[in-house]
């Protein structure tokens, strides 16, 4: 019950923000537009080249490789946060398509963009979406003993993949910040409804450890 609680309360803040944006409250714009300018400034080439590495292969490739880890090597534990991580992407993915052509928020437009900038609208970050919602439901379903070691650093680098969409250019601070509270959201329900995935955990809990 906890966990649609806090789904419920992280959806609701993410519907009061898409709101704001989609409305084009005044003093929302000029915040974001503020901290997008203050956050999107070059601090030498090597820094810029790792907030671009993040930002190209801290989703997809990290993730996706994340998934094939836990599946392999987690034992049941992590096999079965791997099959959490595989239903919220798959619902977030589409969701988040969805959710950007609605708002249909216009990228922001930077002399400092350090990557070719994305066609698609700009509201939710889909990088933030799936990056939080890997971590949220590592911390919450792969936090025993030693895991919650691998799940912090899946955390940080979650962290470090969001604002750098922001460092290079292609994102709002408010891209950001909706799509970790979209990811958050979606992924509490989703090991909130971990209880009706009976039959597949019992399955892998009967696989070799």
């Amino acid at each position: 019950m906890k966990y649609v609680i806090l789904s419920a309360i992280l959806l609701a803040g993410f519907t009061i923000l898409s709101f704001l944006i989609s409305s084009n409250n005044v003093e929302v714009i000029k915040w974001d537009t503020s901290s997008f300018q203050t956050i999107n400034t070059p601090h030498g080439k090597i820094l810029n080249k790792i907030m671009v590495d993040l930002t190209k292969y801290g989703r997809e490739i990290v993730w996706i490789s994340v998934i094939l880890l836990l599946s392999v090597l987690g034992k049941k534990d992590g096999r079965k946060a791997a099959v959490l991580l595989t239903i919220a992407f798959l619902i977030l993915i589409p969701l988040g398509t969805i959710l950007k052509g609605e708002i249909d928020r216009t990228r922001p437009s930077s002399e400092n963009l350090l990557i070719q900038s994305d066609t698609v609208p700009s509201f939710p970050s889909g990088h933030a979406t799936i990056v939080s919602a890997g971590a949220m439901i590592l911390f919450l379903r792969f936090n025993k003993g030693k895991q919650i070691i691998f799940s912090i650093i899946l955390g940080i680098e979650a962290l470090l993949v969001s604002y750098s969409r922001i460092y290079v250019g292609d994102h709002y601070p408010l891209d950001v910040v909706g799509g970790i509270l979209l990811g958050t959201g979606i992924a509490c329900a989703v090991v909130a409804s971990s209880k009706y995935l009976g039959p597949v955990f019992s399955y892998i809990d009967n696989m070799k450890k």
